[in-house]
């Protein structure tokens, strides 16, 4: 189960969790879910007319028995053979690039992040495939964010946290209240809005992510018909580069700067998951009249950074980026206790953000912290930067979420 977010585990909160060996919904076989077997001597749990028990993938997002659910439900749903067979039957298939995957592969490959797209637009061209940057999905999703900051300025839920991870999302819906649950942000990720916008264009929509709970988000009920297909990082690698050396890209000109949101120009700037605090600042920073200052603080570790918009000694207001279920857990706590005093915090369930998500490859570089920052220099380097507050508005798409209660079956 290591494919998954690497940070979601109850017990220890430390890793992935599997399965529960308890699962409310009991399909366990040779320790693994079988989703081909019925099942008719268990309790009355999901029946059919037959009288059968079955589960779907959308019983196991529904059910506290485990955080999130098992890759072998995923995996003849959202993998290579299923993308490979569904574009033998579509007539105006689409892919999503996410700007830390084309980064992963840039870095893995050597070449730069402008050479990696073109490399993968030929390759996808060549299979009768659209091939997308997420770049303006992602200024969609960070200027509904901005706005839906402002209403809750104005007398919303404060802090406000940002959902755009899956992982996080599905961690506080089984193990969290209502009270963690109404501070989520509402706004879709780029993934959705993606899907959303482009249906009407495309009859098969894929993507391809730096973290295998993106496919978690895509069958999500209230995701349904947006998304047909998530492809990991990961999994991409190995037919991209056998195009490489069946092609033999050995060395391709200069080519014009793709178009990002990443910024890194501040000391607190960190673009790993699509700068979302940082547009948030820079919107709260604009309306002030008084001269201030920002500043971030390091709490117990690099994965919770606290930010402060100071004017001398006042504190005009605080924010925070938290990443990791540790981290996670303290935020939780401040929240309950209502000691939190930040406005906005941005959160991830992988220590070090998306970039060092489940699903990008892996390098032999050992110094993790050297290869995130080159990994940073990919996604915001010799780009066009996106003036997001040039974006035409569109009625911010939202989503729901919800408070799973704990099952009590009684065997």
């Amino acid at each position: 189960m290591s494919n998954f977010s690497s940070t979601i585990k109850i017990s220890s909160i430390s890793d992935y969790i599997t399965p529960s060996q308890e699962c409310v919904k009991p399909l366990m076989k040779l320790g693994k879910l079988d989703l081909q077997q019925d099942f008719k001597n268990k309790p009355d749990l999901i029946k059919n007319q037959k009288n059968v028990a079955k589960v779907s993938l959308q019983d196991c997002l529904a059910c506290s028995g485990c955080v999130t659910t098992a890759e072998t439900i995923l995996i003849e749903t959202h993998s290579i053979q299923e993308f490979q067979n569904k574009l033998k039957i579509s007539q105006s298939p689409a892919i999503l690039i996410s700007s830390q995957s084309r980064a992963s592969l840039a870095f893995k490959f050597g070449y730069s992040d402008s050479q990696t797209h073109y490399i993968i637009q030929i390759y996808f061209q060549k299979l009768g495939v659209v091939v997308y940057d997420q770049s303006y999905y992602q200024a969609l999703s960070l200027k509904s964010a901005q706005e839906e900051f402002n209403q809750h300025l104005q007398g919303g839920k404060l802090p406000l946290l940002c959902s755009e991870c899956p992982g996080w999302v599905c961690y506080a819906e089984k193990t969290l209240d209502e009270a963690i649950i109404n501070h989520m942000s509402k706004i879709k990720s780029p993934q959705q809005i993606f899907g959303k916008l482009m249906r009407h264009k495309h009859d098969f929509i894929s993507v391809i992510m730096p973290c295998f709970d993106k496919k978690l988000e895509a069958v999500r009920q209230e995701n349904e018909g947006e998304i047909d297909l998530v492809l990991s990082t990961r999994e991409v690698e190995e037919m991209i580069e056998s195009f490489i050396q069946q092609e033999n890209y050995t060395q391709i000109q200069q080519l014009d700067p793709l178009q990002t949101i990443s910024i890194q120009n501040q000391d607190y700037h960190n673009p790993t998951s699509n700068n979302y605090l940082d547009y948030i600042i820079q919107q709260y920073t604009s309306t002030l009249n008084v001269p201030f200052q920002i500043t971030q603080k390091q709490r117990k570790n690099n994965d919770f950074i606290e930010i402060f918009i100071t004017q001398g000694d006042q504190i005009i207001a605080q924010f925070a980026r938290v990443y990791g279920l540790k981290n996670i857990a303290n935020l939780n706590l401040q929240i309950k206790s209502k000691t939190c005093k930040y406005l906005y915090v941005e959160i991830m369930a992988c220590p070090m953000g998306c970039l060092n998500g489940g699903g990008q490859l892996k390098y032999q570089t050992k110094d993790k912290d050297l290869t995130l920052l080159e990994l940073k220099k990919l996604i915001t380097q010799d780009k066009q930067l996106i003036d997001i507050q040039q974006v035409q508005s569109i009625q911010y798409l939202t989503t729901t979420f919800k408070h799973i209660p704990k099952e009590s079956i009684v065997w």
